[in-house]
């Protein structure tokens, strides 16, 4: 993927003085005054869009804002993943910009404190959790049912990792396994807790099949096309149609607005930097065309289905 941040240091570094520093800086930052608050408050709705995987920058002391200008241009709502250590900046900041901003909770499932965490996120009006990975046992482990339970309480959306996860230490051991983050455990999960919207972030690559079929059968279960999968597969983007193949048929559970189309069970995300998000969107546009989707189900992948479930579930 690529990003203007590494993942890597990302994922490894921790926010101590982090949020405090950014949260003066934006409030002494000429360009986030300069903001006009609630800015697409006129923008087309029924064209917007919604990126529900777009990971909070904490080394960048001008993310918020420039995300904010960035969502104003493209007619776009961002699901901000945050640490907790950054909660209160982002919460203020959705609260600033509401129809740019999604404050989204991004935590480690196997922290002592974790429900703690959970807790937390909920009291300042955060809308889910993601992207849940690295985790030390299957997601399906009783030992995160009461994340599960919690999240299902709040009728939260929450974003797991799927598929292959990068490695952040290639000269030390970590316990890291990416088959404790296959798509079929999302089905359980899905089943278990039916308030929660379940998100598989990359559909499970490169075991794609098994997640639409996860998908299919599960009304509250939903993929991204994020990471390596659409360029890797550009040359054959055709094969989505044999992967999400029961369009049109009986075979799978209710749709959003009773849509006809199996590709309703995707929705946009781009997990890279604020400079390629349009580059993503192009991506996606690529397989719309390879595989005759139609702009119905297009509008809904692209913002509409989640756009209703975070309206309905407010």
């Amino acid at each position: 993927m690529k990003q203007n941040f590494s993942r890597r240091d990302f994922l490894t570094t921790t926010a101590t003085a982090t949020g405090a520093a950014m949260m003066q800086k934006r409030s002494d930052s000429p360009l986030w005054s300069k903001l006009v608050p609630h800015a697409a408050a006129e923008s087309k709705s029924d064209n917007r869009i919604l990126d529900c995987h777009v990971h909070f920058n904490e080394k960048s002391p001008t993310f918020l804002e420039d995300l904010v200008k960035l969502c104003v241009r493209l007619n776009m709502t961002a699901c901000v993943l945050t640490p907790y250590a950054n909660r209160q900046i982002v919460a203020d900041a959705s609260q600033q910009y509401p129809l740019e901003i999604v404050p989204i909770g991004f935590l480690d499932l196997d922290a002592n404190d974790v429900a703690r965490q959970v807790q937390g996120f909920h009291k300042l009006g955060y809308r889910g959790l993601g992207e849940l990975e690295f985790v030390k046992k299957p997601y399906t482990d009783p030992a995160y049912q009461p994340v599960y339970e919690l999240a299902n309480e709040y009728n939260w959306t929450v974003l797991f990792h799927t598929g292959i996860v990068l490695r952040r230490k290639f000269d030390e051991p970590e316990d890291v396994a990416s088959y404790r983050m296959r798509a079929f455990h999302l089905e359980e999960i899905a089943r278990r807790y039916p308030r929660i919207t379940v998100i598989g972030a990359h559909c499970g690559n490169p075991e794609y099949e098994w997640a639409a079929e996860v998908a299919r059968w599960n009304p509250n279960v939903f993929f991204d096309l994020s990471g390596s999968t659409l360029h890797k597969m550009s040359d054959r983007l055709t094969d989505f149609s044999k992967i999400f193949w029961w369009s049109r048929t009986d075979e799978g559970t209710r749709t959003p607005e009773n849509d006809p189309s199996a590709f309703s069970k995707l929705v946009f995300g781009s997990d890279t930097g604020l400079d390629q998000i349009e580059a993503v969107m192009g991506q996606y546009r690529s397989l719309f065309r390879a595989c005759a989707v139609p702009e119905s189900t297009q509008r809904l992948i692209m913002g509409g289905t989640l756009s209703g479930i975070l309206k309905a579930k407010h």
